[in-house]
């Protein structure tokens, strides 16, 4: 009879420390997989917002070349500067490599801010809720001739916050245009790039 009895006790203290081990174990590998998850889905929400701001403006330049029609055949004066953006290219090879912030317009509700969601604030009027910023580089790829035939190198570069970064001023200032290209460690980018002929009639 004692012997049955012995033979129905339950676990031990030793089985039972080690089970609740591999189980803790367990558990902290299912905790940290979905932290890495949910970074990762966020950075992949960014990215796709990113994405879609930085081809918001390579339309948005392409739309903005149909005010630059001459000179062409039919009038010799220069119309460029009826552009909203375009108009900032560079005719200077010593500016052709920098970066600049356009400059918000709110005639279209368009410029170098966008919130959370990719929508374009106004970054004077909405500092803190600035998630993303865009910056351009424009340059000559073919100088307008008499009958026109002008071509734009269009550069957009969208870039926003790495997780648990900060940066010290407002991102979307123009003074920071130089500083972001090299704060690789503090930003995401996405850059796109597109050529923009002029609209000759």
């Amino acid at each position: 009879m004692r012997a049955r009895l012995q033979r129905q006790r339950g676990y031990t203290a030793v089985e039972l420390m080690m089970a609740i081990g591999i189980f803790s174990i367990g558990v902290t590998g299912v905790i940290a997989m979905q932290k890495v998850t949910s970074v990762s889905n966020q950075h992949a929400k960014n990215l796709g917002i990113a994405t879609h701001i930085a081809t918001s403006w390579l339309d948005t330049l392409a739309t903005d070349a149909v005010m630059w029609n001459h000179p062409s055949a039919t009038s010799p004066v220069p119309d460029l500067t009826q552009t909203t953006w375009l108009q900032l290219v560079s005719a200077n090879a010593s500016n052709a490599n920098s970066w600049f912030l356009p400059l918000y317009s709110n005639q279209l509700g368009f410029g170098p801010a966008f919130d959370a969601l990719g929508n374009p604030i106004d970054p004077d009027a909405a500092p803190n809720n600035i998630a993303f910023c865009s910056h351009l580089r424009l340059s000559w790829l073919y100088q307008p001739t008499s009958s026109g035939n002008g071509l734009i190198r269009a550069e957009v570069r969208v870039f926003w916050l790495r997780d648990g970064q900060s940066f010290a001023q407002n991102m979307c200032a123009s003074a920071q245009a130089a500083n972001v290209g090299a704060a690789t460690q503090t930003f995401h980018f996405v850059q796109k790039i597109t050529a923009i002929r002029e609209n000759t009639l």
